[in-house]
C-alpha cells in the first residue's frame, strides 16, 4: 500500500490480517520498493529467529537499528573479533563477565552504584572491573570511534544472541 502509515491505513490492515502478520515496510520513493520489501521481509525473518518481538503489524520504522545492526553477519563477527580482541584470552566465564559489564557502561555511563544494580553485584565489584577492562583495553575505551564501534557491536551481539539462546 503506497503512502505513509496513518492510522486509517493501519486500522485498515489490521481489519484485512486478523488472524495473519504483516511486516510494514518504510515509505520509501518508488524506485525503492524493493529496498522497502527487502526490509520487510528480513524483519520478518528477526520476528521468526525471537530477535524481534512478533505482533499482528510490525512496523519496519521501528526495527532499523536492528536491521542495520545485523544486515551482515560476517562483517559483523570480523568486527566483533577485532573489537573484543583485547579479551580474547581471557577464560570464558571472566571474559563473559567483563563484557557484560563493559556493555552496562557503554549503555548507562552509570555510576558504580547503578551499574551494580544493573548486574546483581556490589559497586566495589563494578569498580574493579572497569579498571581491568581500563586495563585491557586501554585507549580503545577513550577514542570515540573505538568506543562506537565497540558499542555497536555488543548491542549487535545481543540481539543475534536472542535468536541463538547464547551469550553474546
Amino acid at each position: 500500500i503506497p503512502g505513509p502509515l496513518d492510522d486509517a491505513r493501519r486500522s485498515m490492515l489490521e481489519q484485512s490480517l486478523p488472524a495473519g502478520r504483516a511486516a510494514i515496510g518504510l515509505t520509501v520513493p518508488t524506485a525503492l520498493a524493493c529496498e522497502s520489501i527487502r526490509w520487510a521481509r528480513r524483519v520478518l525473518e528477526l520476528v521468526d529467529s525471537g530477535v524481534i518481538d512478533d505482533a499482528p503489524l510490525i512496523r519496519c520504522e521501528d526495527h532499523l537499528t536492528t536491521l542495520w545492526l545485523l544486515s551482515d553477519p560476517a562483517l559483523l563477527d570480523q568486527l566483533a573479533q577485532r573489537e573484543l580482541a583485547a579479551v580474547a584470552g581471557i577464560s570464558a566465564t571472566r571474559r563473559d563477565r567483563l563484557v557484560e559489564t563493559l556493555r552496562i557502561w557503554l549503555d548507562t555511563r552509570g555510576t558504580a552504584a547503578q551499574m551494580g544494580a544493573l548486574l546483581d553485584v556490589h559497586p566495589q565489584t563494578v569498580r574493579y572491573r572497569m579498571r581491568s577492562l581500563e586495563t585491557i583495553f586501554g585507549d580503545q575505551l577513550v577514542d570515540p570511534e573505538s568506543r562506537f564501534a565497540t558499542e555497536a557491536v555488543l548491542r549487535a551481539l545481543r540481539l543475534r544472541s536472542r535468536s541463538t539462546g547464547t551469550s553474546p
